[in-house]
């Protein structure tokens, strides 16, 4: 796919329009993306699929973006009609001017690994700070067998593009295949703090947990999920989830309910993809669609257990994005980014975990949910629902509010097969205990809500001191 590209040079940011068609220009959002010099044009590569997407004809773009200290920015040509701000694909990289990282690309698509690392090397003599040649430098020599020079690319490759995923697992691919496995482990995870559906990371890490016998461990059924709700459609994931269900003695079916009732919000699947398309969008430097997708996820989930959940998700990606402009930048994303900060702010409290005391209102919104994730509300859990709500005076409005916030939370929340969990009161009241314990100490009013609920779900002393003990565990 062939266009051109023309730039424009402003007082604080150079860029790049491109004349390409809205579904090209979407597929190039959607990826993970770099600009270099291919057959003397600008091309726009893909380190997702491996592809060159597009290139373009241009007058010495690229020396006036290299000579410049300006940040980069690409964009989709709209015609007479001047483009948004929001509609910016920010690159804070160097690039490669000589060609020879495109040659390289092809040379190692071909399996000609040696011509491939001839022209890494090339790249680096010109300009040593290309931090992503790095990376597929240390492919081709990790091929070749050179071990040393593979790991020492690995770790320029994460010195001078570290916020990208990809070298980090490379690093743990290559301790892995050397017995190293804690070692593979700690890069692997360094990777998933980078982009934490990056799939490759994320299998290795998971098949360890499995394959060491870890499957309690919590942190394996939270990359489990993340698996089940991303990947599903591929047969290795398939096999991974039986495995799990086969080593905890469960079937399918209950396995990734479990999944699913275990993790409340987080297994919704509109939230997965909003996670999903902010992670992607940061990491490509969509900053724009990225802030889009965080206003709807924060937005779909006031009022309602997990709130917080997904606000401590947010808060270290707005302050990733925030750290990259100043705090004058005009871009219309950064205002929605810093009301975004405001509204995301850890709770005030008297304790130091930041985590407000549990209320009667999060309790019944809490037991709304549960009620709710089949779909229905039967005759006796209506009563139970009327005589709670009468008990802990929730307002109607509030009520309605809750409600309405809890069927958004559930619409597209499925475990497997359409399959939707009934109600537990022994669920219910697990994850009730877990809000209550979660700044560490259980206070009066929160131990008069637990009282409560014992004796609205019946649950003996005897399992309330057992669920304490394995919450507080």
């Amino acid at each position: 796919m062939n266009c051109t590209a023309t730039l424009h040079d402003s007082a604080h940011l150079l860029r790049l329009d491109f004349s390409l068609s809205p579904a090209a220009w979407q597929e190039i959002v959607a990826d993970n993306v770099s600009i270099m010099a291919v057959d003397d044009k600008i091309g726009v590569f893909s380190f997702v699929t491996g592809a060159m997407l597009t290139s373009a004809s241009h007058d010495n773009c690229l020396n006036k973006i290299m000579q410049g200290t300006k940040p980069c920015a690409l964009q989709r040509q709209t015609g007479d009609k001047e483009p948004s701000d929001d509609s910016l694909l920010f690159k804070f990289e160097r690039f490669d001017l000589t060609g020879q990282f495109a040659e390289g690309i092809r040379a190692q698509a071909t399996g000609n690994t040696a011509a491939a690392i001839a022209n890494y090397q090339q790249v680096i003599a010109a300009d040593a700070r290309i931090g992503r040649v790095y990376n597929l430098l240390g492919l081709c020599q990790r091929i070749n067998n050179d071990t040393g020079a593979a790991e020492e690319s690995y770790r320029l490759a994460t010195k001078f593009y570290g916020e990208a995923p990809d070298a980090w697992c490379n690093l743990g691919i290559f301790y892995q295949k050397t017995g190293q496995d804690l070692e593979a482990q700690n890069y692997f995870t360094e990777a998933l703090k980078r982009d934490e559906f990056y799939y490759n990371a994320l299998i290795r890490r998971v098949s360890w947990f499995l394959e060491t016998g870890q499957v309690a461990n919590p942190e394996f059924a939270r990359l489990n999920l993340r698996l089940l709700m991303n990947f599903s459609e591929l047969a290795i994931v398939q096999r991974h989830i039986m495995n799990s269900a086969e080593r905890l003695d469960m079937s399918l079916e209950q396995y990734c309910e479990k999944l699913h009732s275990d993790h409340g919000i987080l297994a919704n699947s509109k939230i997965q993809q909003y996670c999903r398309r902010i992670e992607s969008g940061i990491n490509n430097g969509a900053f724009a669609s990225a802030a889009e997708y965080m206003v709807m996820l924060n937005d779909m989930t006031p009022e309602m257990h997990g709130e917080q959940l997904i606000r401590d998700w947010l808060r270290p990606r707005i302050e990733k994005v925030q750290k990259r402009f100043a705090s004058d930048a005009t871009y219309s994303f950064i205002e929605k980014l810093h009301n975004l900060a405001e509204n995301c702010r850890p709770a005030q409290t008297n304790d130091k975990s930041g985590h407000a005391p549990l209320t009667g209102s999060e309790f019944f919104s809490m037991v709304l949910l549960e009620v709710m994730r089949d779909g229905q509300i039967e005759p006796a859990e209506q009563e139970l629902l009327k005589k709670l709500k009468a008990a802990l005076n929730v307002p109607d409005q509030l009520f309605m509010q809750m409600f309405n916030n809890v069927r958004k939370q559930l619409a597209g929340a499925e475990v497997s097969d359409g399959l939707r969990e009934r109600f537990s009161h022994q669920r219910l009241f697990r994850n009730l205990c877990q809000a209550a314990c979660r700044d560490g100490i259980i206070e009066e009013p929160e131990k008069k809500i637990l009282g409560f609920a014992c004796k609205a779900f019946g649950i003996s002393s005897e399992e309330f001191k057992r669920i304490i003990a394995e919450v507080v565990k």
